[in-house]
């Protein structure tokens, strides 16, 4: 560019070094090969059409470098000066609470020798009272020096500056309530991402934040600003941090088998979904206070870290030994489509599983505990997903972004989202939310709809308003695969629910009882919730009465005879409806919906929902 040559990092190699602990050499360093995020910015740096970058995502993780023959790891900010840009001339840091900072004393020196030239031309007093702290005050300054460095000093080799909790700068929000001190700083940025002088003088402008959606739209759609996401480590990453030394001086110096009850590469198989400074905290919780790293100290560890990590917004379990589907009654067609789910994520065939499966069905009918039991069964973690949304200003898109990366790295995992339609949301753009509503299901829809991550995420979606959920979420290639749940249909179904209960709950079930129950509450439609909350009273009579466990016949009816539904009976039949007119194969209706004429049963819904609205 203008026949200056831009100083590049190490050249990024495409091929794959066997074994991700062989280094390979540089010149006169020894390197590990770069991975991953790193070279992605690699290449885009080399290609010498960008001046400014955006590192958003894991940034506050440890990175992998060689020093001195041996293996070690690193914030961010010393992995970019220490392997990525090591012959650099000037590696500056600034924040609005330290200002501008240098990589080293002699970088500093070097700069406040020019400050005091430049103070004397300009009138200033910056070499003896020191720099601005405020990005707009100090950009004369940085302008200046980047002109001066990169034209009259020798040897000059490129100067980078990068920008911390640049959300704080130049933060995402309409431009209405922008001070003037933002749009100063956006205009800024705006023009030295887009300066040809800039590429021309060496001069690199890295942006590090964890999230990019903080950051002014305009920034991040401008074309010359290349944006790189840093992941959660996969596993050869946890894999060579396990390996290395870190974790034994964790320990004092004491080898892995003498505190841990598992290997390096059973570890980097159970941390999933942390990064390597939480693993670190993980490792060190255990060993410093004295007890083992066990499978259950690293099942409870993880789930705290990963809960805390999405502040509190996910749940998080490992699945549970010894549940299978088997405890479920009832739901034979879901239970058998689900088998058939299980049998082929434990067989590896993930390239035929679907990306999303939707579970519609009436509260109470046992969507929750169905999906824990297969998730058991096919020996997957589950993430449950909530409502996360803020009404702080951008919060509600940094959890979208921590839980998708956290999805991401923990795979394969299934992804449980109860209440869907209330979570994702819709295109449709809330009234006065800024566009947040639509960003985040654009982010969902994306990211479910990504085809690479088809057998390594399988998500699920429950719902008891499944006419509520957008369109654009039930299409093939997301919850295209509908497995709609209902309440017991004869009086079998209703014996089965309480015979499985019953034992779950240890209640003695005579067939005394059983008579009862099929021929007075055999006809009724109940559910899971129903049945549990019957026996829970029986037995609550029973031991009052001195009886234990001793159920009887009477403890039932009394249970029966003294409940009132508080539940709208048109509301339930409306969330019924709704999960049959929802369903992908009619294989999964019970018989008396089966074959039932369609468009009857839409207008039967719609009739319900005016009703229901009306009230």
């Amino acid at each position: 560019m203008s026949g200056k040559r831009r100083q590049v990092p190490e050249k990024a190699k495409a091929d794959k070094v066997e074994g991700s602990d062989r280094p390979v050499s540089a010149g006169s360093a020894t390197r590990l090969p770069l991975r991953g995020w790193a070279l992605e910015l690699a290449r885009r740096w080399n290609s010498g059409t960008y001046s400014m970058f955006v590192l958003h995502g894991n940034i506050f993780d440890l990175f992998p470098l060689i020093e001195g023959g041996e293996l070690t790891f690193v914030p961010l900010k010393a992995f970019l000066r220490r392997r990525l840009f090591p012959e650099r001339g000037f590696f500056m840091f600034y924040d609005l609470g330290d200002g501008l900072t240098f990589a080293d004393g002699t970088m500093q020196k070097r700069f406040f020798e020019w400050l005091a030239i430049y103070d004397e031309v300009e009138g200033t007093r910056y070499h003896s009272v020191g720099l601005p702290r405020e990005f707009v005050k100090l950009v004369p300054v940085l302008r200046r020096f980047f002109m001066h460095y990169a034209e009259g000093a020798s040897g000059a080799r490129g100067v980078t500056l990068v920008i911390e909790y640049p959300e704080k700068i130049v933060p995402a929000q309409e431009e209405a309530v922008a001070s003037m001190e933002e749009r100063m700083a956006l205009v800024t940025l705006l023009k030295w991402a887009v300066s040809q002088e800039l590429r021309r003088l060496d001069v690199g402008i890295f942006l590090v934040t964890e999230s990019a959606s903080e950051l002014h739209m305009d920034l991040l759609q401008n074309p010359h600003v290349a944006q790189v996401k840093i992941d959660l480590p996969d596993a050869e990453e946890r894999l060579r941090f396990l390996r290395s030394g870190w974790p034994v001086k964790v320990a004092g110096g004491e080898p892995m088998e003498r505190w841990s009850d598992m290997s390096a590469d059973q570890l980097a198989a159970r941390t999933a979904g942390l990064n390597l400074v939480r693993i670190q905290h993980l490792l060190a919780e255990a060993v410093r206070n004295g007890s083992r790293v066990t499978p259950e100290h690293v099942a409870a560890g993880k789930k705290r870290l990963i809960e805390e990590y999405c502040q509190g917004l996910v749940r998080f379990k490992d699945p549970r030994p010894g549940v299978t589907l088997d405890m479920v009654a009832t739901h034979k067609a879901a239970k058998a489509k689900l088998r058939e789910l299980a049998w082929l994520i434990k067989n590896g065939k993930g390239d035929v599983l679907e990306r999303g499966l939707l579970v519609p069905g009436r509260v109470g009918v046992g969507k929750s505990f169905l999906i824990d039991c297969f998730a058991s069964e096919c020996g997957l973690p589950v993430m449950e997903l909530g409502e996360f949304r803020s009404k702080w200003v951008g919060d509600t898109e940094l959890q979208q972004m921590r839980i998708l990366m956290t999805i991401r790295a923990l795979g394969p995992v299934i992804v449980v989202v109860d209440e869907a339609d209330a979570v994702f949301g819709s295109r449709d753009m809330e009234a006065g939310d800024s566009g947040v509503s639509t960003r985040v299901f654009a982010a969902f829809a994306a990211h479910i709809g990504d085809a690479t991550l088809r057998g390594r995420e399988l998500w699920v979606a429950m719902t008891s308003r499944p006419d509520l959920l957008a369109i654009d979420m039930k299409r093939q290639g997301r919850f295209g695969l509908c497995v709609p749940l209902f309440p017991a249909q004869n009086a079998d179904e209703v014996v089965e629910l309480f015979k499985t209960i019953a034992k779950a709950r240890k209640i003695g079930f005579s067939g005394e009882v059983e008579s009862y129950v099929r021929n007075q509450l055999g006809e009724r439609p109940l559910t899971g919730s129903d049945v549990d909350a019957i026996l829970t009273r029986a037995k609550e009579r029973a031991v009052l009465a001195g009886r234990d466990e001793d159920v009887q016949v009477g403890d039932v009816k009394e249970a029966v005879d003294s409940f009132i539904d508080p539940l709208d009976r048109d509301l339930l039949e409306l969330q019924e409806l709704a999960a049959v007119l929802a369903c992908s194969d009619r294989r999964y209706l019970p018989d008396r919906y089966r074959d039932a004429d369609r468009g009857e049963l839409l207008e039967r819904f719609g009739r319900l929902k005016l009703r229901v609205v009306r009230r």
